[in-house]
């Protein structure tokens, strides 16, 4: 499980880094290879450089890639979609929960 963990992760990484480097190749004009550079040189600053890694990866994908709001979101902020699917998730529960109590008493 934790290789197919890893290799979905590794995709995502990609398609992040590509919508990176159409962002800046569509506002700077940077080659891909430039891109990349400063993509990977970005990433290995922690969070900060893997937040605007994030951001202009999210920008790139709308505006060069002619995507939605949400298919960029999806795909730079996946840890967003997730937390908002397990908060409906528990909150279904929970609700459920509380139906079922009240019947019993």
């Amino acid at each position: 499980m934790g290789l197919i963990w890893f290799a979905l992760m590794l995709v995502l990484g990609l398609f992040q880094l590509a919508a990176f480097q159409a962002g800046l190749h569509e506002w700077w004009g940077l080659n891909s290879v430039m891109s990349v550079i400063i993509g990977v040189v970005a990433l290995m600053m922690g969070p900060m450089g893997g937040l605007a890694v994030a951001v202009v990866g999210f920008f790139g994908a709308m505006q060069a890639w002619d995507w939605e709001w949400w298919q960029a979101g999806l795909l730079c902020f996946p840890s967003i979609a997730l937390t908002i699917i397990m908060a409906m998730i528990g909150g279904t529960a929970s609700l459920g929960s509380l139906i079922l109590n009240r019947k019993q008493s």
